[in-house]
């Protein structure tokens, strides 16, 4: 459990491949049940992060290879953040498919910014 006012930042590359998504899920409730999620909150972070990298895989960038998850954990809440050198692929949830992924993503988390106005391309949190 992080204490204080302490920041770790657990940062992974994939390529934009649909059988790394399982690896995002992965490190994802390992991350989560490290920081004390029951497992409730656990499923609801993997299932999160299963709706934005499958999105990431569908729009896949034509020229990088690879998109990062960078993962957060501050003792308020664990930050997951979308980045690709390919920023076209901002808002990439935009049309009427999607949905279905944006209200679970939104019941899940407690913090989404699908076009986030910072240069990521995507963030959601969950308080801890």
């Amino acid at each position: 459990m992080i204490t204080n006012n302490e920041a770790d930042t657990i940062e992974i590359s994939l390529p934009f491949k649909a059988e790394y998504v399982s690896v995002a899920r992965l490190t994802a409730s390992a991350i989560a049940n490290r920081i004390g999620f029951n497992i409730d909150e656990i499923e609801d972070v993997k299932v999160a992060v299963s709706e934005v990298c499958n999105k990431m895989v569908k729009y896949k960038s034509k020229t990088e290879e690879a998109y990062k998850i960078i993962f957060k954990i501050t003792p308020q809440k664990l930050a997951i953040t979308y980045d690709c050198e390919d920023k076209s692929l901002k808002c990439i949830f935009d049309n009427e498919e999607d949905k279905l992924a944006i209200s679970l993503i939104n019941a899940f988390m407690d913090y989404v910014e699908f076009c986030p106005e910072n240069n990521s391309l995507f963030t959601m949190s969950k308080n801890i």
